[in-house]
């Protein structure tokens, strides 16, 4: 469920996990140019109250990953995902970045 509802944000792609209990999505630099991904995954904390781990937390270099556990039940991962969606739609928007 959480794979197919990320995947489905433009600019996001994803490998299906095969056994562990995160996801780490790749936003296209293209359509989200991300300079300091704590920055803004601090935005989303701020606007939508969705915590996630940007990637440069996991030694990740480029700023164009980040990490979701997706252990709540269904109605959550939904919920939490629609936030993250409607947040990346506004920095799609604020960015001018093309999709």
């Amino acid at each position: 469920l959480a794979h197919k509802l990320l995947t489905e944000i433009p600019g996001v792609s994803c490998t299906k996990p095969q056994g562990a209990l995160y996801l780490f999505p790749k936003l296209d630099p293209k359509v989200y140019p991300i300079a300091d991904d704590q920055q803004f995954i601090l935005e989303l904390l701020q606007q939508e109250k969705v915590l996630l781990v940007q990637g440069t937390g996991f030694n990740w270099i480029a700023p164009d990953h980040f990490r979701v556990v997706f252990l709540p039940n269904s109605d959550d991962l939904i919920e939490a995902i629609g936030r993250v969606a409607r947040f990346l739609e506004s920095y799609r928007k604020r960015h001018g970045a093309a999709e």
